[in-house]
């Protein structure tokens, strides 16, 4: 039994399944309940957001017959950061073959980076290495040489959240045996080898943040959190319209879409208003603008994040859209257009038993928990998060690392 809870803002999911023959996950049981607690990704009512998460486990238990225990969480926030690095080591005054003790040093020293006390390293995924001045290379491991490079990309998390986090699991008792930037599982549920291979960029839109993630080559190139998200065209709408939130979120999810050149007539809207006893109308066409600016200012704001990351023309396989905030209708139109680029709505590969209502984009972060594994994202980060100062930490990392990243050879590791 395999089991992930997703930790969003708006809700919390739990999927319970079992692994297939074949590489295909059977989902036997869902579970979601509303992010009471949480704000932003992150904990800001222990007790609430317990309670949100024993229910939403409570759910997936009872549809599946089975008690949960442990869990792979996936989280978000603002306070998660990726940065890439690269390290070398030494194999020696002549050339050899490269074992797994040279690449667990290698990965070591690419992992090490100093940290602030309050953050904990979250993942260490392996991009490439570089045996000599060679090309890049997935696996080093029986090539020879004298020095062996290996580059990484690191995320880190805020040490405070994840410890609230992890203090809302124990009282909703279930174990964290792995901790997992939701954003990294999704696009392991929706994204393909080619995509990863030609260049392609995951956007996580979620309640109130964007999560981001670039591939190229195959490898995991950029991670970031935009602070934005569907939230806030709810929040546009509940003031430009003088309505309650509840109301604006009918209005979006009924009415609202981001193509407001599409709109053929001036269809009216009956709304109700803060403070007055009778409806008023509003054009639909009104609504899908101001939906619409919200949309163009998260294109902008991730085109200016792959401009500072250098990533602006290195994903010719275009854009995929998970999360919440792609229920909305035209979003990825909208922004595949503002980009520049093809976009398409990423929805979970691989997996069975799901319902036709979880399908869809706002679940892959749940489903890709289920499908995690320790070399698909290449991660190699220990259970629960380490600081870069544990010997013994980066010691599990690399244990991780060689049943699940590197292939066997033949006897010499």
């Amino acid at each position: 039994m395999i089991v992930g809870i997703d930790v969003g803002s708006h809700k919390i999911c739990t999927l319970i399944g079992e692994a297939l023959p074949g590489g295909e996950t059977r989902v036997i049981g869902i579970g979601h309940a509303p992010s009471a607690g949480i704000r932003h990704g992150e904990v800001v009512h222990v007790e609430d957001a317990a309670g949100a998460i024993a229910a939403s486990i409570e759910r997936a238990e009872r549809q599946a017959g089975r008690d949960v225990h442990r869990a792979r969480v996936g989280i978000s926030g603002l306070h998660l950061a990726g940065a890439n690095n690269e390290a070398f080591v030494p194999c020696g005054r002549r050339p050899r073959v490269i074992v797994r003790e040279d690449v667990d040093r290698a990965l070591e020293a690419a992992g090490t980076v100093p940290i602030g006390e309050d953050r904990s390293v979250l993942h260490v995924v392996p991009r490439h290495f570089v045996v000599d001045s060679g090309v890049p290379v997935d696996s080093p491991l029986e090539m020879e040489g004298c020095r062996l490079e290996a580059a990484v990309h690191i995320v880190t998390a805020g040490h405070a959240p994840l410890a609230n986090l992890k203090r809302c699991l124990a009282l909703a008792e279930v174990e964290p045996m792995r901790l997992a930037m939701s954003t990294l599982a999704a696009a392991d549920a929706v994204l393909t080898d080619d995509e990863r291979e030609l260049g392609v960029v995951l956007l996580d839109l979620g309640d109130s943040v964007t999560g981001l993630a670039c591939y190229s080559g195959g490898a995991l190139s950029h991670t970031s959190v935009l602070p934005v998200g569907g939230r806030h065209m709810t929040n546009d709408l509940g003031v430009v319209l003088q309505t309650p939130l509840a109301e604006a979120e009918r209005i979006k999810m009924t009415y609202g879409h981001v193509l407001p050149e599409l709109e053929q007539e001036d269809v009216e809207i009956e709304i109700v208003p803060f403070g007055e006893d009778q409806r008023r109308t509003v054009s639909r066409r009104y609504v899908s603008e101001v939906l619409a600016a919200r949309a163009d200012e998260i294109a902008t704001l991730v085109a200016e994040e792959l401009d500072r990351a250098g990533m602006v023309s290195r994903f010719p396989a275009g854009v995929v859209l998970v999360g919440g905030g792609t229920d909305l209708t035209g979003m990825p139109e909208r922004i595949g257009a503002r980009l520049g680029t093809p976009a398409r709505i990423g929805r979970p590969q691989h997996v069975v038993g799901l319902s036709d209502a979880t399908k869809g984009p706002g679940y892959a972060g749940a489903v890709g928990l289920l499908r995690w594994k320790g070399g698909d994202p290449r991660d190699i980060a220990s259970p629960f998060g380490s600081t870069h100062k544990s010997n013994g930490s980066m010691g599990k990392m690399l244990d991780w690392a060689r049943a699940a990243f590197l292939p066997h050879s033949n006897g010499r590791a």
